[in-house]
């Protein structure tokens, strides 16, 4: 049981991918925070708010753990740019599945985190991940007997901040020009 506060832009991460790959404002429950015709201040919002729950939701759990109440900072969304280009690649795809998966494994030690609108948004969004790499090879976990995971998940990085950005090397390609030093 691993209960960390994360960083932001981890959380900063999760929710560009969010504001990226969201177009599902027709349900009523939506996690989404893009819906058509929506203005800027309130996409902003809606950001700010997703991040700020996800964040909360881990401070929670890192308070309930630590048996002290941690409150969670003030969360301003900052779009994670190279998400924002043309598309978003495997490699990246799979960083973002890591760190989704840190962040709910860190925010699910506290009563009432199983059906909180941070855990559906994370739900949802690991659904959307599978259907991306529904193609993708998956392999035995190296860090877990009996598991198997998406090729490459293991080398990406669980806290990803902006200065690690994304790696080339997660992709099965990548990994063998790094092994044969050529990258």
């Amino acid at each position: 049981m691993r209960a960390l506060p994360v960083p932001k832009d981890t959380i900063d991460l999760l929710v560009t991918t969010a504001f990226i790959s969201s177009t599902d404002a027709a349900h009523p429950t939506s996690t989404s925070i893009v819906t058509p015709g929506c203005d800027t201040r309130l996409l902003l919002e809606g950001a700010d708010r997703m991040g700020q729950q996800l964040w909360e939701e881990n401070y929670a759990s890192v308070s309930h753990v630590v048996g002290r109440t941690i409150p969670a900072p003030k969360y301003e969304w900052q779009p994670v740019a190279e998400l924002l280009g043309d598309g978003v690649t495997t490699e990246q795809v799979l960083q973002i599945e890591r760190c989704r998966l840190y962040v709910a494994e860190t925010t699910c030690h506290h009563p009432g985190s199983e059906d909180s609108p941070a855990q559906i948004f994370l739900q949802r969004l690991g659904r959307s991940i599978a259907a991306r790499l529904a193609k993708h090879p998956q392999v035995p976990s190296l860090e877990h007997a009996g598991v198997f995971e998406y090729e490459g998940l293991s080398r990406a990085i669980e806290d990803w901040d902006r200065s690690v950005g994304f790696r080339w090397a997660l992709s099965a390609t990548g990994a063998q020009k790094q092994s044969e030093g050529q990258l």
